[in-house]
């Protein structure tokens, strides 16, 4: 009798998650938006530019775009140089992270329809980019719950990471805006932050190469991500301190460094071709003034504010003092790290991040705030107010979907209206949340006709997220979040988080 109501449970919580993925799917397929806009031509050109066209000259790429009515800053796309080349200010890392999409589209093309593809604007290639960011965007949350659950137990996981991927700015760039950087950068930072910290006892060879190719990887999607190679002194300065670093981590150290020279020197030799210095070329149109950065305005702003458009980040941020007891060296490092990333972007001319969605240069910090925000759930669980902690998530949830549609179908503008007319857009806002639903390439193929890209479109996005679930499952079965190695805190309903002790590796640890 125990084991066929323990089977009954096991059989409800399999329908359960799968009730749960496929309405992941369906939203995915509603608002999922598979075109390359905005920023994300400056990083999807150098993929038809160098795969398709054996070139370094972007301007052919851009003009297609433009010739096509493509939303995007059309002034820093015919920039011709002295050399002849077209300007391409975007770094090179996001088409790193999707050369392979991109790569396998092509040689599917060229091998079953040769002659009729389009290398540079076509819906399939276009896809090819988004898709990438969409398999980041998944991988990267499936990661951040596992480790945090590690740390916090499931209860407070969950609600974290429903909070850091549908009540910050990260929302946007996951489904209306994935050609962006933004879903690349996080992936590159959360699987940097997390290796570090899960093999921190017994690193072998390949971790020390990989984390570093991590860390490069995030450098070159947006250079500020340098900062989280930080990282790493900040775990020798916690060893030294407590007498557990020794000699042997240098050569740990050495194969770090390869890994993160791998994807810059690339960039380096790009910008040497483009422009001829082997310096990051900064836009024109944006300036630092260190002495000078917009704190207040980057907090509370009606122009892109990280409070005043995710107000569920200053509940996480109340829990960060958890955060840095319970993972020590790790902890401090991102709190840090996020305060210097927080400087650099209120210190640029465009400290509201231009005509985008949120503070989204501030999405960089999504595995800190999951943290923070996952230790004050867990705290008030611990206190019995479960109930008020789904609701402050929830709450966090509607107020960004309401911001979405104000600022989709309200403000539509790069201004930062009054706190009144903000507030206004709010409630205004209600009327077009349904219009959200209808914003993904699937509908507007169906809507238009497309049946057979459709199917492909909605394929190839249900392929995407099935195996970026799974590869971030198997991936993270590694994990451990606590500081002592120890099984995790138990949740609201007193059971204990299974415990995710590392895996021993065949390969020798260094240090």
């Amino acid at each position: 009798m125990l084991a066929f109501a323990r089977g009954s449970v096991r059989a409800w919580s399999t329908k359960r998650r799968a009730l749960w993925f496929g309405l992941g799917i369906a939203v995915i397929a509603c608002c999922f938006r598979a075109s390359v806009i905005g920023d994300g031509v400056g990083y999807y050109s150098y993929l038809p530019s160098v795969v398709a066209h054996g070139s370094f000259d972007l301007g052919p790429v851009f003009d297609r775009f433009i010739a096509i009515n493509t939303p995007v800053a059309r002034q820093f796309l015919e920039i011709t140089l002295p050399n002849g080349l077209t300007a391409d200010y975007k770094p090179i890392g996001a088409a790193l992270l999707a050369l392979p999409f991109y790569l396998t589209t092509h040689l599917l093309f060229v091998l079953l329809v040769p002659g009729h593809q389009d290398p540079d604007v076509s819906a399939e290639y276009q896809l090819a980019f988004t898709a990438a960011s969409l398999f980041y965007a998944v991988l990267t949350t499936v990661l951040l719950y596992r480790f945090v659950r590690s740390v916090f137990g499931p209860r407070p996981a969950r609600l974290a990471t429903v909070g850091v991927v549908l009540a910050t700015p990260l929302v946007a760039y996951v489904l209306f805006g994935a050609s962006y950087s933004h879903t690349f950068s996080v992936f590159t930072i959360t699987a940097f932050a997390i290796l570090l910290y899960a093999t921190r006892a017994n690193r072998t060879p390949w971790q020390w190469f990989l984390a570093g190719l991590l860390g490069g990887l995030a450098t070159v999607t947006h250079v500020q991500e340098a900062l989280f190679l930080a990282l790493v002194p900040a775990e020798a300065v916690w060893q030294v301190a407590h007498r557990a670093w020794s000699a042997r981590r240098l050569t740990g150290y050495g194969l770090l460094a390869i890994g993160v020279a791998l994807p810059i020197v690339p960039q380096l030799a790009v910008d040497q071709v483009i422009f001829q210095q082997w310096l990051p070329q900064p836009a024109p149109n944006i300036v630092f003034d260190f002495t000078r950065p917009h704190l207040l305005d980057l907090l509370v702003s009606t122009h892109h504010g990280w409070l005043s458009w995710s107000p569920l980040v200053a509940v996480a941020l109340l829990g960060l003092p958890a955060v840095i007891r319970r993972l020590e060296w790790l902890g401090v490092g991102l709190l840090l790290v996020g305060i210097g990333e927080f400087w650099i972007n209120a210190s640029l001319s465009d400290w509201w991040g231009g005509n985008a969605f949120g503070a989204r240069r501030m999405t960089d910090q999504s595995l800190l705030i999951g943290l923070g925000l996952a230790s004050s759930c867990a705290w008030l669980i611990r206190r019995r107010l479960a109930r008020l902690a789904t609701a402050l998530v929830a709450a966090g949830v509607l107020w960004t979907a309401l911001l979405l549609a104000q600022y989709y179908y309200v403000i539509r503008k790069d201004v930062g209206p009054p706190w009144g007319d903000f507030l206004l857009g709010q409630v205004q806002a209600i009327a077009f949340i349904p219009r959200l639903f209808i914003q993904g390439s699937v509908v507007r193929e169906v809507a238009a006709g497309s049946w057979l890209l459709a199917l492909y479109t909605g394929l190839v996005i249900a392929a995407v997220v099935i195996v970026a679930v799974k590869l971030g499952f198997w991936n993270s079965r590694g994990i451990n979040g606590r500081a002592g190695g120890d099984t995790p805190s138990p949740d609201s309903s007193g059971r204990r988080a299974r415990n995710l002790a590392p895996i021993p590796s065949r390969s020798p640890a260094i240090g």
